[in-house]
Order: structure tokens, then sequence, then C-alpha cells
């Protein structure tokens, strides 16, 4: 009997910045995590960062050696039974509106095949 280990979502999470954070000190692409990050103040308050329903890595590429084309690359990080929210489908559908590649991914392999173009 196979049993399927449950990965946490910070942990995929982690584990594709590393591969991405590798891939930008080869000069092969740069990202940034851009999800919100939300603060709970003195007063009981939240402070958010971001905007509501952003992916959780935008990722930017050059596909050729004259820069023509940027691949403009967002990637909403999920566990395997996660799901999206309605804000990230709605920010799903603006950003793939302006040509941008919209990804919901559950593992590092998964990124590594949209990177390199398989």
């Amino acid at each position: 009997m196979i049993t399927k280990i449950k990965i946490a979502e910070k942990d995929i999470q982690r584990t594709i910045k590393d591969y991405l954070q590798v891939m930008e000190n080869q000069g092969k692409l740069m990202f940034i995590r851009s999800n919100s990050l939300a603060v709970q103040t003195a007063n009981g308050n939240y402070i958010q960062t971001g905007k509501k329903g952003s992916p959780d890595i935008l990722v930017w590429m050059c596909e050729d050696i004259w820069y023509d084309e940027i691949r403009c690359i967002a990637l909403e990080v999920k566990s395997t039974i996660g799901k999206q929210t309605t804000t990230q489908i709605e920010w799903q559908n603006k950003f793939e509106g302006f040509g941008g590649e919209y990804y919901i991914v559950r593992s590092v392999e998964e990124v590594m095949k949209i990177i390199e173009g398989r």
C-alpha cells in the first residue's frame, strides 16, 4: 500500500523559492514572492501588504538573447488539496488577459517543467 505524504504549502513554497533563487543566480530569470502578508497590530486590527488575490510568486524570464519577449509567469502554490479563492481566480483572469502565464503549482517539479518549457 502506498501512503501519500502530506506536505505543507509553506514547505512547497520554500522549495520552489530555493529553485528559483538558483535560476536567478545563474541569470536565467528574476522572481519575487508577491503574495500578501497580514500582521496583527496591538489593538487587534490587521495590516495587510500586497494585493488581495495576487499569486504567491511572480517570475520574469527572457526567451531569447535579444530580450524581445519577456515571459511573465504567476505561480499560485497550493497543497494537494488547496483550491483557489474567488479573488485569486479574478486575478488570474486579469493577468491572463494581459498575456501573462498563470499556473497553480503543487511541487517544485511542476515549476521546473514550466520554467524549462516542457
